[in-house]
């Protein structure tokens, strides 16, 4: 009689439940505390769970019924290792060990049908475990009124979203209610990571994180804290360097934020898009890193002054104290005030859009987005991709009405920089948009 051949399908299934399993367990056992009664829980343990997940599933074509039975038996063994570390411990105890066992349970029952799946199962798991000292470090840093409303604006959403009709409700067939509420969580959606990273990681990390950050949640934002700074300190260069800098390097993010609100709902655009869009980037990008190699070599020359030498009057501002001094007036976009603000003025663009484009044909539309770049970029630039989406205009049209927007838009941060702030503070901002003005309306007019 011939010996049965191997199955090397189901040895290969309980290899990579091994080693998807020991991922996990890896990353357990490296947090492992000397006075955990489970500190046995580990590489070794969480290993062997996924097999048995896998064999178990394995074994029930042979055996119908052996799933359930090792499966409520897991269970049990999970709950009875709780338990004993209760009571075994005085601190409290939590169950993320335990929830992460059964985890890899299914991760080991996952794998012969759908490695793959399982996998990337597994990689993720690994990663919010791995996350914990950052997410709390979040948690701690969010006050409880923040946490409240985003889980009222959160729970708005949910509820509400299918509620909306999912069709123009307007005579006109302007309005799509479920839409507009869906590019409303886009853009607080945006804005929230960069308020998220902001609070995260501090504004003590440098202007290079609160222009990057800022142009990622609003830089009109950065261009008022950073002009209310000049303001109080008039004759400080330090603050008049750092502030252009910042708006500078604010702007030149903008364009990443506008291109991933245009890309969900219109990511065809992107394709005619990009060429203004990088072609505006660049100059940005080069003048905030000339604005930052003054600012440093500024900063070098106020250290190398002699200590009986007379410093610049009003010049007393360190790199860290100008940018505590410019705290970012950005608030929790998931509030439900100003998510209803921004839809409002969602609401009114799309309406003027629409009703210039009506009126006074294809070149209503550079009014509209002049009008709208006045007030916001978000909003115009949402109205105009989903014009374009829905054939209303072409796409040069289209890409052309977002950067008119994004240059009104520049106008205003340079009119406020010289109104708030200061005329040479103005006169910085001025200059250092004047290139990217040029170039924007060369990509999108004449290429």
């Amino acid at each position: 009689m011939e010996a049965a051949a191997l199955d090397w399908t189901l040895i290969l299934s309980l290899v990579i439940s091994l080693a998807l399993g020991g991922l996990i367990g890896l990353e357990r056992q490296s947090h492992r505390q000397p006075d955990q009664a489970l500190g046995s829980v580990g590489v070794r343990t969480f290993a062997l769970a996924a097999m048995l997940g896998t064999a178990a599933v394995i074994a029930d074509d042979v055996l119908p019924g052996i799933f359930y039975v090792v499966g409520i038996g897991y269970f049990a063994l999970l709950v009875a290792f709780f338990w004993q570390e209760r009571r075994a411990t005085e601190h409290e105890v939590g169950i993320t060990t335990q929830v992460s066992a059964m985890m890899v349970f299914v991760i080991g029952v996952l794998v012969p049908h759908n490695p793959m799946f399982a996998a990337s199962l597994a990689v993720i798991v690994a990663v919010v475990l791995a996350l914990k000292r950052y997410t709390t470090k979040f948690v701690e840093l969010l006050t409880p009124a923040e946490i409240i409303s985003t889980m009222k604006f959160l729970l708005v959403t949910v509820v509400l979203l299918p509620l909306l009709p999912n069709e123009a409700v307007d005579p006109w067939g302007w309005y799509n209610p479920r839409e507009i509420w869906l590019l409303v969580v886009l853009i607080t959606g945006i804005t929230f990571l960069a308020y998220f990273l902001i609070r995260f990681m501090g504004a003590r990390r440098g202007l290079t994180l609160t222009g990057a950050l800022g142009g990622m949640a609003s830089s009109t934002a950065v261009t008022l804290a950073m002009s209310r700074q000049v303001r109080q300190q008039p004759e400080s260069r330090t603050a008049m360097l750092a502030a252009a800098f910042a708006i500078m390097l604010a702007t030149a993010f903008m364009f990443a934020r506008v291109t991933a609100a245009v890309a969900v709902i219109n990511v065809g655009l992107i394709a005619t898009l990009w060429v203004p869009f990088v072609a505006m980037a660049i100059p940005g990008t080069l003048i905030a890193g000339g604005m930052w190699f003054a600012f440093s070599r500024h900063l070098k020359k106020k250290v190398d002054v002699p200590a009986d030498d007379e410093a610049e009057e009003g010049d007393d501002l360190s790199e860290e104290a100008a940018i505590e001094a410019a705290k970012l007036e950005i608030r929790n976009p998931f509030e439900l005030v100003p998510a209803m603000k921004f839809a409002a003025l969602l609401v009114l663009i799309i309406g003027v859009a629409n009703l210039l484009q009506q009126l006074l044909g294809g070149g209503g539309i550079y009014l509209a987005a002049i009008f709208g770049g006045l007030a916001e970029t978000n909003a115009i630039s949402l109205a105009v991709a989903r014009l374009e989406n829905i054939g209303e205009l072409t796409a040069s049209v289209a890409t052309q009405a977002i950067v008119i927007a994004i240059l009104a838009n520049s106008i205003v941060k340079a009119i406020l920089a010289g109104i708030i702030g200061s005329r040479k503070l103005g006169l910085y901002v001025s200059l250092g948009l004047a290139p990217i003005f040029a170039v924007g309306l060369a990509a999108a007019f004449l290429l």
